[in-house]
């Protein structure tokens, strides 16, 4: 199963609606200009002008499923007709949407999240901490986690090489290195990749995966010019080749 992640850089601006705003058919195509795609995992999707996005979608073979909260603004997920799909679990805050793909005997469970930032200080970061906590117990939660593919935006802040680089700083209240712990301690494997998601300097977008899916590739490829613009995707996507084991 081939699985590509991104953003797609939707947000509201200060006096503006979500209905201000648009997502063109030609971001849906420079998207599906990687072939033979299971499956598009966005986040940072709102319920704008997007008709013509979500249509060339359909035209090429996807349905479309989305979890919003009460703005309009959360995950938006298009996957191949020939699956099986079913809604297993939401959150809005973060913003989370937990889907079962089937074909055949096989699953996986993906989640995708988004963690909410808020300014950058301590109590932003303390907050990512909380809406993370909310993921890791609705995970545990779960009866089986061997099949869970887990993507997103994690929104942990730049990486340092030492757990004391964040030493009075926001990051010491949560960071990269807590979620590849925590994950470990789940029998989650976050996988290594090379480069950054996020403007050339931010590695903040990830996969992880359950003891019974194997992450075969998985790389940041940059599609989209590095942009401000709202509605234009200003995140590398993952490019991820899964297999069940």
């Amino acid at each position: 199963m081939k699985i590509i992640e991104t953003s797609l850089n939707l947000r509201i601006e200060r006096g503006k609606r979500k209905e201000d705003y648009l997502i063109s058919e030609d971001i849906a195509k420079r998207q599906l200009s990687f072939s033979d795609t299971d499956v598009y995992t966005n986040v940072e999707f709102m319920d704008c002008d997007n008709s013509d996005y979500l249509k060339t979608f359909a035209d090429c073979g996807y349905n479309s499923f989305t979890s919003l909260d009460a703005k309009g603004r959360g995950i938006l997920c298009e996957i191949k007709k020939e699956y099986a799909v079913k809604k297993i679990g939401e959150m809005t805050e973060p913003h989370m949407l937990h889907l079962r793909i089937e074909k055949g005997t096989e699953y996986i469970d993906l989640i995708t999240v988004r963690l909410l930032v808020a300014g950058g200080n301590d109590a932003d970061f303390k907050d990512r901490n909380r809406q993370w906590n909310k993921v890791l117990g609705y995970i545990e939660n779960l009866s089986d986690k061997s099949h869970l593919v887990l993507t997103g935006d994690f929104n942990h802040g730049v990486i340092s090489n030492d757990i004391n680089g964040y030493r009075n700083r926001p990051r010491q209240y949560f960071n990269y290195q807590m979620i590849v712990k925590d994950l470990k301690n789940k029998n989650i494997i976050l996988y290594p990749m090379e480069g950054n998601s996020y403007r050339g300097y931010m590695k903040i977008d990830h996969i992880a995966t359950g003891e019974k899916i194997v992450v075969e590739t998985a790389v940041y490829n940059d599609v989209f010019s590095n942009t401000e613009i709202i509605g234009i995707p200003d995140y590398s996507c993952i490019v991820a080749n899964i297999q069940c084991a």
